[in-house]
């Protein structure tokens, strides 16, 4: 298995050459938009894209080289970035260690209803809603909703 830091060196990599990129997301931070084992699909981030507030990025941490996807959650000369289902936000991060953005997430779960699929990516990608979490999230409303959601969501 590969680290977050060889992966994230793959992304770099990938997205350079205006690929996209498929993984397995780990972690969940960003649940229950983007769980633990779901397939994450990245399309590389060019100089002349514009993300917004909402859009959730791939990026690269400075510190140790390690790949992270979060939600923008305040753009200004720098983006602010956070997980949906953490409380604390990363910090501000320069758009050169942005190297793609969440294009499609492939819900791999075993049993999920198909209600619950089309929920999560309704909520991923559109533009309205996008903007709503991201205000929620800055506003550290989001956290608790997540986690609520993801204690329904996994009850059976």
């Amino acid at each position: 298995m590969l680290s977050s830091s060889e992966i994230a060196e793959f992304l770099k990599a990938t997205c350079e050459k205006g690929l996209s990129f498929k993984f397995t997301a780990k972690g969940t931070s960003m649940s229950p938009f983007i769980c633990n084992g779901d397939s994450v699909i990245i399309n590389p981030l060019f100089k002349k894209d514009t993300i917004k507030e909402g859009d959730i990025v791939a990026y690269i941490t400075p510190d140790g080289g390690n790949l992270i996807l979060h939600r923008i959650i305040k753009k200004n000369s720098q983006y602010l970035l956070k997980g949906d289902n953490v409380f604390h936000n990363d910090g501000y991060c320069d758009k050169k260690n942005i190297h793609g953005y969440v294009k499609k997430v492939i819900i791999t779960g075993k049993n999920i209803p198909i209600f619950h699929k089309i929920i999560r990516n309704f909520f991923l990608f559109f533009n309205n809603f996008k903007k709503i979490i991201a205000f929620l999230s800055r506003h550290k409303i989001l956290t608790p909703v997540c986690r609520l959601t993801n204690k329904v969501l996994n009850e059976k």
